[in-house]
């Protein structure tokens, strides 16, 4: 009786390692939507060079550990690693299916199908190899094999300096396609929304020559090309046949895009002004990492020069928060916007990182966690680069409307005259209609000024402007042209016309009375000069020449009148 039971529970005991085995393998027909990493056993070798037959006889003989993690992940630096796990085929048919290894940045990944102790197939694939050398034009790495009748053991070797994170999928043909388009869609979206602030921002920089929207652009393209690059679309698109490149490119590219958002920080946010002992902190803290990292690449140091670019983001984004608060403190309008998307660009970076140190989860979400940070964290930048344009747009046409106007006398300065003039001049002259100008002169306002100070001179320049207002017409140009001296551009009127015009104006200002103190009151007089053209060969500089000698004829009349006047202008016509 003891001896049937031991018997009995060997058999349990082999029917259930038996059971556990299978449950390890993985089912040709079963569909896998995650990664596999759960099914595959993990051996790490002391002997980097340790050969294939090793490896396999080491699986064979048990000092493969099985993986808990349905994506391998073995960090920063890691040697070489052996990976095993069996694909059983239970039909009496062929079944092609696929391997996807999708990390972009994977050195070396040699894959081989064993049945029945023999070697059937093998791949030698990775970014050290030109990407035209791959089996398949795919931004990561596939593999595909006939999977024949019984169980096939797939072993595969990956090494590689950068983060060995290996979500290995085992998928049909179709999956892939479907895969890969859904994931085209997702970039084309990201890529296009960046390309369009990129050239956006560039723009406005070529139109407003403004530093914030050059270093926007150049922050953001250099982002899209390190997006690329460890995405594997730099490879397959930008730089196929250099792979040397394509493995210093992520180190490279995150110093260089690391050194544009400083640049595009400090000077959207003004910090040389407002903060300048963090600005020379910030600007040593950069040269001394840009100085380490080009030493690191010099010496051919990948791993090293991989870890001063990521402490440098690192310190980027802790200082994009110092830079976000005290900007706040400065009560600079746009640091919110700076700060809120310093947080999103952090959180996103921080997870992607921590995904692929192995320190949580790596999925598709954490994976693309900088990219999502990243658009959020354009939207917002771009968001407060359009409020400065407008306010600086805003601020451009208040200076422009305080520069065409006078603010003594309500009337047009000299900069606005010429510009409002001109289309007029030119109508004139085509039309070969009479134009005036008429200059007039407050007569003795320096003694004015000297006897009662120049509030009381001001009075009179505002309340003459307001008077010659109120005769001038609709159409007239008035403009203060320089001191006590005014300007009336009189289109379509001839000379009889405008001394009208100007001797009533002359009359209006005679009776102008300005109190001084309750009992005494003070008038004032003004001379005019007027000039009438019809000539083409004339020009508006040349006209208003005229009517000034015409105002200084009638300062040599004894001031207070027109020159010419009515009763003698028809010699001047």
């Amino acid at each position: 009786m003891k001896n049937i039971s031991a018997v009995l529970a060997v058999i349990l005991v082999c029917l259930f390692w038996s059971l556990l085995a299978n449950a390890q393998d993985v089912d040709i027909y079963k569909k896998y939507k995650e990664p596999i990493g759960q099914y595959i056993q993990i051996y790490q070798n002391k002997d980097p060079f340790l050969s294939m037959q090793s490896a396999y006889d080491a699986f064979k003989n048990g000092h493969f550990s099985q993986s808990n993690d349905s994506v391998l992940n073995f960090g920063i630096g890691a040697k070489p690693v052996w990976l095993a796990f069996h694909v059983r085929n239970n039909t009496h048919d062929t079944v092609l299916r696929n391997l996807l290894f999708e990390t972009s940045w994977l050195d070396k990944i040699d894959v081989y199908y064993l049945k029945r102790n023999q070697l059937v197939n093998s791949y030698h694939i990775g970014d050290s190899l030109l990407f035209s050398q791959r089996p398949f034009s795919h931004r990561f790495f596939v593999t595909e094999h006939d999977f024949e009748t019984g169980d096939t053991i797939v072993l595969i070797r990956v090494e590689t300096d950068d983060a060995m994170v290996i979500p290995i999928y085992f998928l049909t043909a179709e999956e892939i396609v479907n895969r890969s388009i859904l994931q085209a869609y997702s970039y084309g979206l990201i890529y296009g929304v960046i390309l369009a602030l990129v050239a956006y921002n560039f723009m406005l920089h070529i139109g407003l020559r403004t530093g914030p929207y050059l270093f926007y652009s150049l922050y953001l393209l250099l982002f899209l090309l390190l997006n690329a690059a460890y995405t594997g679309h730099g490879y397959q698109w930008l730089w196929p046949d250099s792979p040397r490149w394509q493995q210093w490119s992520n180190p490279v590219l995150m110093v260089a895009c690391t050194l544009s958002g400083f640049a595009f920080a400090l000077n959207f946010l003004n910090i040389k002004i407002t903060r300048p002992r963090i600005y020379q902190l910030i600007i040593v803290c950069c040269l001394s990492f840009s100085v380490l990292a080009l030493i690191a690449v010099l010496a051919d140091e990948f791993v090293t020069t991989l870890f001063i670019s990521l402490f440098f983001i690192f310190y980027f984004y802790i200082f994009t928060v110092i830079l976000g608060v005290v900007s706040l403190q400065t009560e600079n309008r746009f640091a919110q916007y700076f700060l809120l998307a310093s947080i999103f660009t952090i959180c996103g970076g921080i997870i992607t990182a921590n995904a692929l140190w192995g320190f949580i989860p790596f999925n598709w979400l954490t994976y693309r966690a900088a990219e999502i940070g990243m658009v959020a964290d354009a939207i917002l930048l771009a968001l407060a680069l359009a409020e400065r344009f407008n306010i600086t747009q805003s601020d451009k046409l208040k200076a422009e409307k305080i520069a065409d106007i006078d603010l003594l006398t309500n009337l047009n300065t000299r900069r606005a005259f010429y510009k409002l003039v001109q289309p007029m001049w030119a109508v004139s002259l085509r039309n070969r209609s009479y134009t005036s100008v008429i200059i007039l002169d407050i007569d003795d306002f320096k003694l004015l000024n000297d006897n009662y100070g120049h509030p009381l001179g001001d009075r009179v320049l505002a309340q003459l402007a307001e008077t010659i207002q109120e005769e001038a017409r609709s159409s007239d140009i008035l403009t203060r042209w320089g001191g006590e001296e005014f300007l009336i551009f009189l289109p379509e009127t001839g000379l009889a016309d405008a001394i009208a015009i100007a001797d009533r104006m002359r009359k209006r200002i005679m009776a102008i009375q300005i109190t001084i103190d309750k009992e005494k009151k003070l008038s004032f007089t003004a001379s005019f000069g007027v000039a009438t053209i019809q000539n083409i060969n004339v020009s508006l500089n040349e006209l208003i020449a005229q009517a000034d000698r015409q105002l200084y004829n009638a300062k040599k009349k004894g001031r207070n009148c027109v020159y010419p006047n009515l009763s003698d202008q028809k010699q001047y016509q």
